[in-house]
């Protein structure tokens, strides 16, 4: 128990926000990959690719300190978010004009937010910093 409490003494606020980042990954790939495809976008698998490894990240650099390639999950996040909206595009665009009736259902709306928080709170994690001193665990 002295092992977790040292460990949990150790982190900045940062650490939290990017527990916050790892669920909002975790939310983004699930709905994303719930919600299926349609004739307009198909599942990108690029992008669940990103997002796993965005979501490994997060899980790693709450783990271990990696300093300044914290940053690493933010890239994934970013990567993905573009891919996300690349994929959409035709979509995106059929419910702009109208052509066929589509609309933004809630998951749509979901996947995209929540892929963007994740990539905005990876960001502000690691401004913020993960660990505050050089050894992960604190000594008893």
């Amino acid at each position: 128990m002295n092992t977790v409490k040292g460990f949990i003494s150790n982190k900045k606020p940062g650490w939290y926000v990017e527990v916050i980042t790892l669920i909002l990954g975790l939310i983004t790939v699930i709905v994303y990959t719930a919600r299926g495809g349609n004739y307009l976008s198909a599942v990108s698998s690029s992008a669940v690719t990103l997002l796993a490894l965005g979501i490994v990240t997060s899980f790693l650099v709450l783990i271990m300190d990696f300093r300044f390639l914290a940053i690493i999950p933010m890239i994934l996040y970013a990567s993905a978010v573009a891919v996300l909206l690349n994929t959409e595009m035709m979509f995106i665009s059929n419910v702009a004009f109208g052509v066929d009736n589509n609309v933004f259902d809630s998951a749509w709306y979901t996947f995209i937010i929540t892929g963007i928080l994740a990539m905005i709170t990876s960001a502000v994690a690691f401004g913020m910093g993960l660990s505050k001193k050089d050894v992960l665990v604190a000594k008893d």
